[in-house]
């Protein structure tokens, strides 16, 4: 038990890696199951949810370019790693700015990808926002929302659910700090 817990530190969100699937191995029941480190949640959401995954992956890529345009100029400028399951390196997924700032930026990546696709009506599950529709007010008088509204909730729960999953399975201290990055990143 110990040297299972040791080797799911040392790969730490590997959910990362679906960024690196091809576009076809995406959605699969295959791909569910070959992705490194994935905890049984995360496997479940995968198999039950693929259409979703994309938007995942999708999500997953945003995060990357946005971190490697912001640390752009810094000594780790957030390079990746072809082929390996850690995507960015094992070593630098211990406690440090650059990774709170990943964990941030992958988690609000993924939940405007999974929004979006939402409001596109590209996901069985979810659709435009209910709470957003009716009358309202502004300055220019009455009005009747007749659009669709971004399904946030929707985006942020299921990023919640899956992004979370493996480190509310460690509870440390390494694993809050990640929560808390993830947290700040929906937010």
């Amino acid at each position: 038990m110990k040297k299972k817990l040791k080797l799911s530190k040392w790969v730490s969100a590997t959910w990362w890696f679906i960024s690196q699937y091809p576009l076809h191995m995406v959605g699969a029941r295959m791909m569910c199951s070959n992705i490194p480190g994935l905890v049984g949640k995360q496997k479940k959401l995968c198999r039950i949810y693929p259409d979703v995954m994309l938007s995942l992956r999708e999500g997953v890529q945003i995060g990357v370019k946005e971190c490697q345009f912001q640390l752009r100029n810094q000594r780790w400028n957030c390079s990746t790693l072809d082929r390996d399951a850690s995507v960015f390196g094992k070593a630098m997924l211990k406690g440090s700015r650059e990774a709170a700032f990943v964990y941030a930026i992958s988690s609000s990546a993924v939940v405007h990808a999974i929004t979006r696709a939402c409001s596109k009506g590209t996901l069985r599950d979810c659709s435009c926002d209910p709470t957003k529709m009716g009358k309202g007010r502004d300055k220019k008088g009455n009005f009747e929302w007749g659009g669709c509204s971004d399904n946030v909730r929707y985006g942020s729960d299921f990023s919640r659910m899956f992004i979370d999953a493996r480190e509310k399975k460690v509870r440390d201290a390494r694993a809050l700090m990640n929560l808390h990055n993830n947290r700040a990143g929906r937010r």
